[in-house]
């Protein structure tokens, strides 16, 4: 059994206590790190770089590509998680139905949207909040089968970090469930300016939200990234002028 965890960076000197932080699990994992820049100094055997200048979630699906193992995990080079949350999350994905995260110890606001995970609220934005509650919980890191995660894929229309919520939502709409761990935490999780990149959030509440009402099927079909020739190149789908 092994995982492949996967991240978009641009914090290298991060990196360090991201790998010692997945060192404290017995399960065997690789990382693959995709961004703009490296690390100065030498990395594990089962760590591996790769450069590339495109969008985060283009970053994160390249990485996601570059690993090995029948499971994969999202993280972020600024989150911490408890000792032995990858053996934790392993044997909580019990089926290819299924995604697994840790909980978390706060709310994350992001330039005026809101999830709050434990309460399973989801606030639409417009010109005013308005909070509606989900029968389901909303995940940070995502573990989950690899077959589960290349079939549903990333909506190229994203550009920051939104595209995990449409992973999950996807899931459930197939009768997917989501679980959130009980004894692994995520901490020390920072907000991000992504979070208010080129109107991810909107486009997210766009795809799955029908008045107050979650829509039992994405109102369009996911448009996946590929893995193409120019993927370390071009910026797939959306993008801002930030990235190429």
């Amino acid at each position: 059994m092994q995982v492949g965890v996967y991240c978009s960076s641009i914090r290298p000197y991060f990196w360090d206590n991201l790998y010692k932080m997945l060192s404290n699990n017995d399960v065997d994992f690789n990382l693959c790190i995709a961004g703009p820049y490296s690390s100065e100094k030498p990395l594990p055997s089962n760590v591996k770089y790769i450069q590339t200048n495109v969008k985060p979630p283009q970053c994160w699906f390249i990485a996601a590509q570059n690993t090995a193992g029948d499971y994969v995990m999202s993280i972020e080079d600024d989150s911490t998680h408890s000792p032995g949350s990858l053996d934790d999350l392993v044997k909580l994905v019990d089926g290819k139905m299924t995604l697994a995260s840790p909980k978390y110890s706060r709310i994350i606001d992001c330039g005026g949207s809101h999830y709050d995970f434990a309460d399973k609220r989801v606030g639409k934005v417009k010109k005013q909040r308005k909070i509606i509650t989900l029968d389901f919980p909303l995940p940070v890191n995502a573990m989950m089968h690899r077959d589960t995660f290349n079939d549903i894929g990333i909506d190229k229309n994203f550009i920051g970090v939104y595209w995990i919520l449409d992973i999950s939502f996807e899931l459930v709409s197939r009768g997917g469930k989501i679980i959130i761990s009980e004894t692994s935490v995520i901490s020390d999780f920072k907000t991000s300016g992504l979070c208010k990149s080129g109107g991810d959030y909107e486009y997210l509440t766009d795809m799955w939200f029908d008045g107050d009402e979650v829509r039992s099927k994405r109102k369009q079909p996911i448009d996946p990234l590929a893995y193409s020739d120019d993927v370390l190149i071009v910026s797939q789908g959306r993008r801002h002028p930030k990235w190429p």
